[in-house]
């Protein structure tokens, strides 16, 4: 087996659909549903638009993250992330696709995003939870083993 398959397998939970508030954050908001809802580990895609947001490029130099500042409204053409557990708590990692109002496209890791609209599809998975632990080859916090 090769050393980064995480052999965990997982039954589906909830499937949840959830539209965002007007406002909110994003990643707070989505952090908040975890939390409240108890789940641990999971994946999610969601829809929309978005009045500003932050996005990050991971400098794999660095090993840090580098911002993107998006001062305009986007529509939100896709996003796809999970949530796993990260510091004992859930821990939201999403990345989007943005489009402005002439159709030019920005991606990264969502950092915020002020929620216009979202339409979020939200599925559970059940099981041995998924731990983000540092990993020292990109300085990351990875899936990996406590």
């Amino acid at each position: 087996m090769p050393r980064n398959l995480l052999e965990k397998n997982f039954k589906h939970g909830r499937s949840l659909l959830i539209r965002l508030d007007h406002g909110s954050d994003m990643i707070a908001e989505m952090t908040e549903i975890a939390r409240s809802l108890e789940i641990v580990t999971g994946v999610f895609n969601a829809i929309g638009a978005l009045s500003s947001a932050e996005l990050g490029y991971y400098d794999q130099v660095k090993n840090e993250y580098d911002k993107i500042a998006v001062e305009e409204p986007a529509e939100l053409v896709s996003c796809s992330g999970n949530i796993s557990v990260r510091d004992g708590q859930p821990f939201v990692h999403a990345h989007v696709v943005l489009a402005d109002r002439g159709g030019k496209i920005l991606g990264g890791h969502l950092m915020k995003g002020c929620v216009f609209a979202a339409e979020v599809y939200l599925q559970e998975l059940l099981g041995s939870p998924l731990v983000r632990v540092h990993d020292p080859t990109t300085g990351l916090k990875l899936w990996g083993e406590e």
